[in-house]
């Protein structure tokens, strides 16, 4: 009662300060006086407009006086009108003010949430181990020895440049997690690189072949040229080309290492290892005990990611979740560890609301989420 009490007493407050029949912020503590001061700004026009037509004075006084004049002698009706005057005033203020104080709460408490949000792009080079240079800034042109770099929205273009300088640079381009980017090498490669990924390479190619190294995910789109072969180098293994379309995942922190076949030709070779890939098949190499299997696959599936999708054929809960950890930045945490091992197939948009994907695992029955902060914890 006493809270009810509390509530009805701020809503007259905002009440008075809404209309101008009062400007006493004593009573009102700060956040109060600056939610006020916005609607009288306009920032809320639209809702303050739906509300107060709502109450348009001639309709109302209409209203009131059609219903009295029933229900009174023509004798009594101004003096009831005058009595009525005063209590619809009363609830329109109350009225009025409830809905606006009630209102203004939801849209504190919804500027008060972390959202999670999807990634983008965004990327920082490393020039030679030293300089370091935020790709996602601005669009601009960067000059290096014997080469040139365009960037333009989310992009960085490598091509060849005249230049006295004979050295060659390394460069390495570091995705933090939330975040990807795209690559065209100097010898046109086209490389997109996945979240809490790094490739690195020289800014222009030399010698019999064309190296790049990756931790974690890319996919590669390689410029043919049989005198030059492209070699995608990881912790683990060696995938060699001429040209062709394929997806590597090489996180250092997962257990498996694997490279993907969409066209063309690959060799993957370590050590003891030495196949042979045609397109839509994977091979998956165990990091620890170097074993390895090779399978046929739907080979569009690893790399949707790429056209902004997150397709999933009946995966564990647990690696779709650590994707989605990496794109979204988010922590993951398991109420029953079992759940790790529920499988789940899933199409949805890679740019979307985190909500409509946890929805769509949702829909099996036996799995819910609840999201605090920057955590997803798992039920």
């Amino acid at each position: 009662m006493k809270s009810t009490k509390n509530h009805i007493e701020k809503a007259k407050l905002w009440a008075d300060n809404i209309l101008g029949n009062k400007n006493d912020s004593q009573s009102l503590d700060a956040a109060d006086i600056k939610d006020i001061e916005s609607l009288k700004s306009g920032k809320y026009e639209n809702w303050r407009n739906e509300v107060t037509n709502l109450f348009e004075e001639e309709k109302v006084w209409d209203s009131v006086e059609k219903k009295i004049t029933v229900f009174a002698p023509r004798s009594e009706t101004r003096r009831l009108i005058n009595y009525w005057q005063s209590v619809a005033a009363v609830l329109i203020l109350a009225v009025i003010g409830s809905a606006g104080y009630i209102l203004f709460e939801e849209f504190r408490q919804i500027e008060q949430e972390q959202f999670i949000m999807p990634g983008k792009a965004m990327a920082y080079l490393q020039v030679d181990d030293n300089k370091v240079i935020e790709l996602n800034k601005v669009d601009t042109l960067l000059l290096f020895n014997k080469t040139k770099a365009n960037l333009d929205s989310g992009r960085i273009v490598y091509s060849e440049a005249e230049s006295t300088k004979e050295a060659i640079e390394y460069h390495k381009i570091n995705v933090p997690r939330n975040g990807e980017y795209y690559v065209q090498l100097s010898d046109e490669t086209k490389v997109w690189v996945n979240s809490e990924s790094s490739i690195s390479f020289k800014s222009r190619f030399d010698g019999k072949q064309r190296v790049v190294e990756l931790s974690g995910e890319a996919y590669f789109e390689v410029a043919k040229n049989p005198d030059q072969p492209f070699i995608v180098r990881t912790d683990n293994m060696d995938i060699r080309v001429l040209g062709t379309h394929f997806n590597v995942k090489a996180y250092p922190d997962e257990e498996y290492t694997y490279a993907t076949l969409n066209e063309g030709k690959i060799c993957v070779n370590k050590d003891d290892l030495n196949e042979v890939l045609a397109p839509n098949q994977q091979l998956a190499l165990n990091n620890m005990s170097k074993e390895f299997s090779k399978q046929e696959v739907d080979a569009s599936i690893y790399s949707a990611w790429v056209k902004g999708k997150f397709v999933f054929k009946d995966e564990k809960l647990e690696d779709i979740l650590i994707a989605l950890s990496r794109w979204y930045d988010i922590k993951i945490f398991y109420e029953n560890a079992r759940l790790k091992e529920d499988r789940f197939s899933i199409s949805v948009n890679r740019y979307d609301d985190i909500n409509i994907l946890l929805d769509h695992l949702k829909l099996t029955g036996g799995i819910n989420f609840e999201i605090n902060k920057n955590a997803l914890i798992v039920k």
